[in-house]
């Protein structure tokens, strides 16, 4: 395990600040308030906690009806990838690479693949 960069501990002591100076502040907020405006306070800070349980709720649910949907998705694109012709053509597109095969309709559409009769007789 690495240590930590001069860069990344500056970077968590400014939220670590950021997080304490929020929490100082809003605790120095309410000894100014009255006891009405504090209960008013408290009862939105409530309201807000309330509506994000909520929200984290219909997103779960929405993250229940996507995750077939990009699995499904997934696949199809890694069954195309798999396909003997996208190979060749990722191979293809290598510039030091040359793919020779015997199987037209595998060449067919891939520019650059030569197709011979065996694989013995290999055109340059």
């Amino acid at each position: 395990m690495s240590m930590p960069t001069q860069a990344q501990i500056n970077a968590a002591l400014r939220y670590a600040g950021t997080a304490v100076g929020t929490i100082a502040s809003f605790a120095a907020m309410l000894g100014f308030l009255t006891a009405d405006q504090s209960t008013a306070l408290v009862a939105d800070v409530k309201a807000v906690i309330d509506d994000l349980g909520q929200l984290f709720g219909d997103v779960s649910k929405l993250v229940l009806f996507l995750i077939p949907i990009a699995t499904v998705w997934l696949a199809k694109i890694g069954y195309s990838s798999a396909s003997p012709k996208s190979q060749v053509a990722s191979v293809e597109a290598m510039p030091t690479a040359h793919v020779t095969t015997t199987d037209p309709k595998l060449a067919e559409g891939i520019p650059g693949v030569q197709v011979v009769s065996t694989l013995n007789q290999q055109h340059p």
